[in-house]
């Protein structure tokens, strides 16, 4: 059962493809984690935007600080094998 602990208690959460643009999937994910009373680090990924949503963005995601237990990818599909390649670089399980 600790396995799966990350996925169901996260303490950290990566958002991929996090947006400014009200209405897209990465700004909703974005808002709901923060008035949704999440309180671990939440890490917003995007090359566009030095910050989403009051929070400073990362540009990819071998530049978060640290390894997120959960990514929310809030992209294209066919950004996705490339962004799992770079997800499992970093050491997310």
């Amino acid at each position: 059962m600790n396995s799966i602990n990350p996925l169901l208690n996260p303490r950290s959460v990566a958002v991929i493809g996090a947006s400014t643009r009200s209405f897209r999937a990465g700004n909703i994910v974005m808002k709901n984690l923060l008035q949704g009373g999440f309180d671990g680090a939440i890490m917003p990924v995007t090359p566009r935007y030095p910050s989403v949503c009051g929070v400073l963005a990362y540009k990819t995601v071998l530049d978060l600080p640290l390894v997120p237990d959960i990514a929310i990818l809030c992209t294209h599909a066919s950004r996705n094998l490339e962004l799992f390649r770079q997800l499992a670089e970093k050491g997310v399980s």
